[in-house]
C-alpha cells in the first residue's frame, strides 16, 4: 500500500503542472469504479449480454456517475470522453460527433439508440439529429460506445459505431427531482421529474429546458424544451410492457441582421415519439423482445429574401419592384420502426440471437424534395443474428451477420468474426473482421432543392419560366458505401494495482463514399445568374449540389484508454488517439476537375487528428466534496473541404458538494467550460490560407447549479 500512496503522489506532482499550464476543466467521475470491482456487462456490440472481455468489439462505458461529475450539458459533448471521436459545435445550433474523421456539416453513419430507439433523423440529411436527442442527461443509467463498426448488429446506420443509451427504470427514479443552472452567455438549464408507482408498475414523468447564446459574434441563440414519460409494467413474473412517449422543442436564432439573402430570423424544429416494448423471458434462461416505435419531426424556417440587382433588372423593363421571394423551408418526417428478438442458449458454452425489423421513412418538403409537395419514401427490412461459442475457458467466438434490403439501393450482407482468446483471467487479446455498408439516405438519392422562379419572356428570351436558384438536385445513381475492417483488441484488468487498459488497433478500408459534388446545367434547366446582363446575352449557369460515390479513404491508427485508481476516491484517464487517413477521389470524380478532387481528397486526409489526447483526473475531496478537472489536445483538422481549426486546447473544471437536510439530497456544483480561453471546433480559417472564414468561437462558459431530490 505504501508503492501505491507514493506512486500517487508522484503522478499528482507530475500531472498538475501540467493542468495548470493549459488551465482547468470537466471531471468525469469518482469512484467507487465498476471497472475495480467487475467488468461491465455490455448488451450493444452483439445484442447479447457479455461482460466486456467476451465482446466483439471495443467499448467505452460512461455511466450515471460520470455523466454527473463530467459537467456535460448536452449528449454530444460525452462523446469527448471516448478515444477517436471528435465533437464540435457550431454557429447553426447543433452539436456535430463523428469517429475517425469523414467530416462535413451534416455527417453520417453513426447509430445513435435510446433504450433501443434510433435517432437516426430523415430531417437532417440522414444522420443524427444532435439538437433533436430525446433524453435528458439526468435519466441515464449508462452509455455503451462500440468503437467502430456495428452493422453486424444494428445495420447500416452503425457504419462506423454505434451509441446506446440506456435510461434508468422508472422504479429507480420514485419521488421528485429538481436541477436549476445559470451562467454565462445566457445559459439557463432547469428540469424537473416526478416519479411514482401505479399499481404494479412504475411511471416517470420529466421536463427540461436548455438555453444559451451560441457561438460569438453569431445570433444563434438557442432554447430546447424536452418532455418525457416512461412507464414500466409487469404483466407477470416473466413478462413486462414498456412505454415511452415524449417531445423535444427547439428554438434557434439564425441569419444575419441586415442581410438581404440571409435575413435574420428564428426557426423551430420539434420532434414527438411514442414506443411500446414487450419483454418476455424464457424459461431456458433466453428472451424474447418486440418494439414499435412512431416518430414524426418537424421543421420550420420560413422568411423572405431580396435582390437589388434583380429588381433593377425588373424597373428597366417595366415590370412590378421591388421583387420579394418567399422561401418555404418546411419538411415533416414520419418515421415507423418495427423489431422482433429472440436470445436462445442452445447450450452451456453457445448462445444465439437472432431478429427481424422494419423501418419506414417518408419525408415531405415542397422547397427540399420538389414542387409537387409529394412525400419520398424509403423502406428498409433486414434480419440479423450473431452465435457466440466458447470453446474454453480461454476462448470466446462471435460471429454475426445482418441481411438488409433498402427500396433506393440492392440487397446487402455485413457480416463479422471475432475471436478473444483470454490470455489470464485479467487479460485478453481480440481480433476481429468485418464488412459493412451504408445505404443512401433520402436526401442523397431524392432531394430537389429549388427556389423561387424568374419568367425570362419579358426580357426576349426563349427560355420559359426557369428556377432562379437551384441549391441541389440529387441524380440518385448512387450504390452503398462500404467499409472492411479489420481490428486488434487488447483489454487489461490489473485490479490489484487500480489499472484498467482498453487499446484498439486498426485499418478501416472505405469504398465509394458518397459525398456532395459541384455541377453545372445549361439552359433552360439551369439557375439564373448574371442577372444585371441578362438582356444583352443569355442566363448563366450556376453550380448545383448532387451526390455521387466519389472516393475511398484507407484509416489506419491505434486508440486506448487508461484508468488508474491508485486510492480510494482517486482516478485518472488517459485516452489517446493516433489517426493517419489515405484518400483517393475515383476516375468518375477526378474526371470532373482534378482541382476539386484534390481538395476533397486534403479534406478527407485531415478529417481527424493525426492526434487527440484526454487527460481527467477525479477526486473525492474532505466532507463529501468532489472535484474533477479534464484537459483535452486536438490537432488541426478540418470539419469541412474549405474550412480549417488550428491544434487548441480545452480544459473543464467542476466542484461539487452534495448535502443531506433530513429526507432532501442535494448537489451544488460550480462548473467551467473551455475555462483556458476561447476556441474553435468547427470553423476557424480557410483551408487554403488565402480566404476569409469568419471564425465561430465559443467563449468559456461557467455556470453554477443545484440539484434537489425529494
Amino acid at each position: 500500500m505504501g508503492l501505491r500512496n507514493a506512486a500517487a503522489a508522484l503522478v499528482a506532482a507530475l500531472a498538475w503542472p501540467a493542468l495548470a499550464a493549459e488551465s482547468i476543466g470537466p471531471l468525469a467521475r469518482v469512484v467507487e469504479d465498476p471497472y475495480f470491482d467487475e467488468l461491465p456487462v455490455v448488451l450493444s456490440v452483439s445484442r447479447l449480454a457479455q461482460p466486456l472481455h467476451d465482446a466483439p468489439g471495443s467499448v467505452t462505458v460512461i455511466d450515471a456517475d460520470t455523466i454527473r461529475t463530467s459537467g456535460a450539458r448536452d449528449f454530444a459533448d460525452l462523446l469527448r470522453l471516448v478515444p477517436g471521436f471528435l465533437v464540435a459545435h457550431s454557429v447553426n445550433g447543433a452539436p456535430n460527433a463523428v469517429y475517425h474523421g469523414m467530416t462535413d456539416e451534416n455527417p453520417r453513419g453513426l447509430q445513435i439508440l435510446i433504450d433501443g430507439r434510433s435517432q437516426y433523423s430523415p430531417l437532417f440529411f440522414g444522420g443524427v439529429a444532435w439538437n433533436l436527442i430525446d433524453v435528458a442527461l439526468d435519466e441515464i443509467e449508462r452509455i455503451e460506445v462500440i468503437r467502430g463498426s456495428n452493422s453486424a448488429a444494428y445495420g447500416s446506420n452503425a457504419f462506423l459505431g454505434v451509441v446506446n443509451v440506456v435510461t434508468r427504470s422508472a422504479a429507480e427514479t420514485l419521488g421528485v427531482r429538481v436541477r436549476a443552472g445559470q451562467g454565462n452567455d445566457g445559459i439557463a438549464d432547469r428540469y424537473a421529474r416526478v416519479g411514482m408507482r401505479i399499481g404494479d408498475g412504475s411511471v416517470r414523468v420529466s421536463a427540461e429546458t436548455l438555453g444559451d447564446n451560441g457561438i460569438k459574434h453569431f445570433d444563434d441563440r438557442r432554447e430546447h424544451r424536452r418532455i418525457n414519460l416512461r412507464a414500466d409494467m409487469p404483466l407477470s413474473a416473466a413478462d413486462e410492457l414498456q412505454v415511452e412517449a415524449g417531445a423535444v422543442d427547439l428554438r434557434l436564432r439564425m441569419g444575419e441582421a441586415g442581410e438581404t439573402l440571409n435575413p435574420a430570423r428564428g426557426i423551430e424544429a420539434e420532434k414527438t415519439f411514442g414506443s411500446l416494448a414487450w419483454q418476455h423471458a424464457t424459461s431456458d434462461g433466453g428472451a424474447i423482445s418486440l418494439r414499435f416505435t412512431h416518430t414524426a419531426e418537424r421543421y420550420r424556417d420560413d422568411y423572405t429574401v431580396s435582390d437589388p440587382d434583380l429588381d433593377k433588372l425588373l424597373g428597366s423593363v417595366g415590370l412590378p419592384t421591388p421583387f420579394r421571394l418567399e422561401i418555404d423551408q418546411r419538411i415533416d418526417t414520419v418515421r415507423d420502426e418495427l423489431e422482433f428478438q429472440h436470445t436462445l442458449i442452445p447450450s452451456a458454452n453457445t448462445r444465439f440471437v437472432w431478429g427481424a425489423g422494419a423501418r419506414y421513412d417518408a419525408v415531405e418538403g415542397r422547397q427540399f424534395y420538389g414542387r409537387d409537395g409529394d412525400a419520398v419514401r424509403q423502406a428498409v427490412h433486414r434480419l440479423f443474428g450473431n452465435f457466440e461459442w466458447r470453446p474454453s475457458e480461454a476462448w470466446t467466438t462471435n460471429l454475426g451477420m445482418t441481411w438488409e434490403n433498402d427500396s433506393l439501393s440492392n440487397t446487402s450482407l455485413a457480416p463479422r468474426l471475432a475471436v478473444n482468446h483470454h490470455l489470464s483471467p485479467g487479460q485478453t487479446l481480440r481480433a476481429g473482421v468485418s464488412r459493412a455498408h451504408r445505404i443512401p439516405s433520402l436526401t442523397e438519392a431524392k432531394s430537389r432543392e429549388h427556389y423561387g422562379a424568374l419568367d425570362t419572356t419579358p426580357f426576349g428570351l426563349p427560355l420559359g419560366v426557369i428556377p432562379l436558384e437551384i441549391q441541389r438536385d440529387a441524380s440518385g445513381r448512387l450504390d452503398k458505401e462500404v467499409i472492411d475492417v479489420t481490428e486488434i483488441g487488447y483489454l487489461g484488468d490489473f485490479r490489484e494495482q487500480g489499472v484498467f487498459v482498453d487499446v484498439r488497433l486498426f485499418e478501416e478500408k472505405v469504398k465509394d463514399r458518397i459525398m456532395p459534388v459541384s455541377l453545372t446545367l445549361s439552359p433552360p434547366d439551369c439557375e439564373v445568374r448574371g442577372l444585371s446582363r441578362l438582356r444583352r446575352r443569355p442566363p448563366e449557369c450556376g453550380n448545383y449540389l448532387d451526390y455521387m460515390n466519389a472516393q475511398d479513404l484507407d484509416i489506419r491508427g491505434a486508440e486506448y484508454q487508461l484508468r488508474w485508481s491508485p486510492l480510494d476516491g482517486t482516478e485518472f484517464t488517459l485516452n489517446q488517439s493516433f489517426i493517419v487517413i489515405d484518400s483517393e477521389a475515383n476516375a468518375e470524380f477526378a474526371a470532373l476537375g482534378r482541382k476539386d478532387a484534390a481538395k476533397a481528397e486534403r479534406h478527407m486526409e485531415n478529417s481527424a487528428p493525426r492526434r487527440a489526447t484526454m487527460l481527467r483526473w477525479v477526486q473525492q475531496l474532505p466532507g463529501g466534496a468532489e472535484f474533477s478537472v479534464a484537459h483535452y489536445r486536438y490537432g488541426r483538422f478540418q470539419w469541412t473541404p474549405n474550412t480549417a481549426v488550428k491544434a487548441f486546447n480545452r480544459t473543464d473544471l467542476r466542484v461539487a458538494y452534495p448535502f443531506r437536510i433530513g429526507p432532501t439530497r442535494g448537489e451544488v456544483a460550480l462548473t467551467g467550460q473551455g475555462v483556458d480561453g476561447r476556441r474553435a471546433e468547427f470553423k476557424e480559417r480557410d483551408a487554403d490560407g488565402n480566404g476569409h472564414v469568419q471564425p465561430q468561437f465559443i467563449n468559456p462558459r461557467v455556470w453554477a447549479g443545484i440539484a434537489l431530490e425529494f
